[in-house]
């Protein structure tokens, strides 16, 4: 069964090298600091272990294609808007607006609510959408359309969250977004977004739900009485399947606390371009996925499958048969999952700050390659039983020591589910997200798994691979036949 893919790869690599090095010039017309409508109190946020593991920011950039009358509309009201809005939203979402600091007594990243804003930017380009091909997949020039911070010693310099508005010649506009990680995970992101939007659109405020930024209830959680004490490192966490799972993999960055940590990890993402690594989007469609999930429940008298389980383990297969790996090889998957829900007392879905924690599945790379799909599905969701209350604490805790490890990513397979977050309905006012697309993450070859706002009912996976590894992938993703 063949898998269709929108990589521009194998369809015509000319028009992809076109599209590549397509030169769009911008021009600036605002760049402003937006504070709250009203300030907050200053107050200081202590973060998790689960928040501080990533503190980098995660680019995405929305586009929207023209929806307005020029008679009835301008540049100059679609910014208004959206700043306005921002404004407001920033009032309850007033830990977007701080800095981060280290403090000087534990050495932990914290935030601090001082009201010094978000960077907004607004622009105008002569380019047109169309001229970008198909909008989810990432191009160079896309870097443009988000603002770019400048590298700084302190870190309370640097803004936590950043926006672009930026009009195209066609009359389409772009929002180009990006927020710390430890900021927000995946779902505070969207929230606050999904607010933000809500207000630029003129909806009633009053239906928003008010956001939980306080750590303070997972901290008590993992810090009870009842807890199991906190090991002094993570290197003797071998009770916790996503850590120990890792110990037989390499290390390509370590740090002992998390002023190392941050210099570690803005290294690490510095050499990318020097990895080698090339951004790539591949599609499937919602057919072929509903033939699977059947194939996998039938064969392997499965109760249920998922679109994210049936994705997420092909993407295994795909990427570790590419990548070519000896059959001896101890390899990894990882995936986060929310435990929002599933922690006692629950977080709630308000809360904004990082609440995923890893699931794992280990194997050598012969028995993932051998095994039917509809066993490695069966892994996939055994893996998410095991993030219980108990599990979730302890996962939390283990993050609280001071030191810190990044794994090899050739054996190490990460990918994020994005498939529940509704993009298309991010409306400012002018209209439903036409297509949505990722810059390079802090971790470039984790596989996000997205909706194609572009085909709906399909799906996208987006993920970073070595150049050399390219046309392999593509010809695994498409060529599996379960």
């Amino acid at each position: 069964m063949k898998v269709r893919q929108l990589s521009q790869y194998l369809q015509n690599p000319l028009k992809l090298l076109i599209v590549s090095l397509f030169a769009m010039e911008l021009k600036v017309s605002l760049e402003e600091t937006i504070r709250p409508l009203e300030r907050s109190e200053k107050q200081t946020i202590e973060l998790s272990g689960l928040d501080r593991i990533s503190p980098t920011i995660l680019y995405t950039i929305f586009f929207y294609k023209s929806q307005f009358n020029n008679e009835t509309s301008s540049d100059e009201d679609v910014v208004e808007r959206a700043k306005r809005a921002l404004h407001k939203v920033l009032v309850t979402w007033f830990p977007a607006a701080g800095r981060f600091r280290i403090n000087e007594v534990t050495g932990k990243l914290e935030i601090d609510c001082n009201n010094e804003g978000v960077t907004m930017i607004a622009a105008a380009t002569d380019s047109k959408l169309e001229e970008l091909g198909r909008l989810h997949e990432y191009k160079p020039c896309y870097e443009k359309l988000v603002p770019q911070l400048p590298e700084v010693e302190d870190i309370s310099k640097n803004p936590l969250v950043v926006v672009q508005i930026t009009k195209f010649a066609c009359g389409g506009f772009s929002v180009g977004f990006g927020s710390s990680h430890a900021l927000f995970d995946g779902a505070g992101a969207f929230n606050f977004l999904a607010s933000w939007a809500h207000i630029s659109s003129g909806k009633d405020e009053s239906d928003l739900i008010f956001p939980n930024h306080s750590r303070d209830a997972l901290l008590h959680a993992i810090y009870s009485p009842n807890s199991s004490p906190t090991a002094a490192s993570i290197y003797e966490q071998d009770h916790i399947a996503a850590i120990q799972d890792l110990y037989s993999i390499p290390m390509q960055a370590m740090a002992s606390d998390d002023r190392r940590w941050e210099t570690a990890l803005a290294k690490f993402s510095q050499m990318i371009p020097q990895r080698g690594l090339e951004l790539v989007t591949l599609c499937v469609e919602k057919e072929v996925v509903g033939t699977w999930k059947g194939l996998a429940i039938e064969r392997g008298k499965l109760s249920k499958c998922s679109t994210f389980d049936v994705l997420c383990a092909h993407i295994w297969k795909a990427r570790v048969k590419a990548l070519n790996l000896h059959p001896h090889t101890n390899i990894c998957l990882q995936f986060p999952v929310d435990s929002r829900s599933r922690l006692i007392p629950p977080l709630g879905s308000n809360f904004t700050g990082n609440a995923f924690v890893l699931a794992s599945v280990s194997c050598l790379v012969r028995d993932l390659l051998d095994e039917p799909i509809h066993n490695t599905i069966g892994k996939i969701q055994a893996a998410k039983d095991v993030i219980t209350d108990e599990y979730i604490k302890l996962y939390a805790k283990a993050l609280e020591t001071s030191d810190k490890f990044f794994p090899s990513m050739q054996e190490l397979t990460i990918v994020t589910d994005w498939l529940k977050f509704p993009f298309h309905a991010l409306d400012f006012g002018w209209g439903k997200v036409s297509s949505a697309a990722l810059l390079a993450t802090p971790v470039p070859e984790t596989a996000f798994l997205m909706l194609n706002l572009e085909e709906p009912g399909g799906f996208l996976v987006r993920m970073g691979i070595g150049g050399q590894h390219v046309h392999g992938l593509i010809s695994c993703f498409n060529n599996f036949n379960y």
